[in-house]
């Protein structure tokens, strides 16, 4: 299974019910199907957290980011090298309203043959021609 960086920081930066769906979703991952993300994916989840810190309101305050930061390695996500055809997939993929970056997730779902678990809805909604499973997790 792919997982994108939107549902790691969810899942280790918000106690209400966004996280709560996400820790959900990562928990349910059978123990033996290895969760995977490429090699953007470290460097998302640390922009993410910082700016979720910066947010007015943002339950995660500057203070949080270090251990919001081991939570995620914790998760124990095998973070792979991003092959040169899914960085030429994922353009091929951006060319609709496709976020590049996310496009890249795509790409490696499409790659490994499984599916991309996240909580990015924009994702689904792109229009995007995707040969993939995209499993959207969003608290009701």
């Amino acid at each position: 299974m792919i997982v994108d960086a939107s549902l790691v920081i969810d899942a280790v930066s918000d106690p209400g019910p966004r996280g709560h769906v996400a820790r959900a979703a990562l928990a349910a991952q059978p123990a033996a199907e290895t969760l995977v993300a490429p090699g953007h994916f470290a460097f998302e989840v640390m922009s993410g957290l910082r700016a979720a810190a910066n947010r007015p309101g943002h339950p995660l305050a500057e203070g949080d980011l270090q251990a919001a930061l081991a939570d995620a390695e914790a998760l124990d996500i095998h973070i792979e090298e991003t092959p040169w055809r899914d960085v030429h997939r994922g353009w091929e993929l951006a060319r609709s309203s496709l976020r590049y970056a996310d496009a890249v997730y795509v790409a490696a779902a499409e790659r490994h043959h499984t599916a991309l678990l996240t909580s990015d809805s924009r994702i689904e909604r792109s229009g995007a021609l995707m040969a993939c499973t995209i499993i959207t997790i969003v608290a009701e």
